[in-house]
């Protein structure tokens, strides 16, 4: 992962990512785990970027929707 991540206030996520190259959503988690997910375009992340809340917008349209790495 050559991206960088950008802290979000969050109870359960620290940071996240995009890369747009390879369409990849990277989300560190307070506990220090990073999930990959894969396949996610830009104008999804893009909503998420604009998400009132981040856990609640990653619960509802991207865990179970997208393949995921965990790491």
């Amino acid at each position: 992962m050559n991206v960088e991540l950008t802290s979000v206030t969050s109870s359960t996520v620290d940071a996240f990512g995009y890369d747009q190259s390879l369409n990849e959503l990277y989300v560190q988690f307070k506990s220090g785990t990073t999930y990959t997910y894969v396949g996610v375009s830009e104008s999804v992340y893009a909503e998420l970027c604009e998400a009132e809340s981040f856990g609640k917008f990653l619960n509802a349209n991207i865990k179970g929707t997208y393949d995921y790495l965990k790491s």
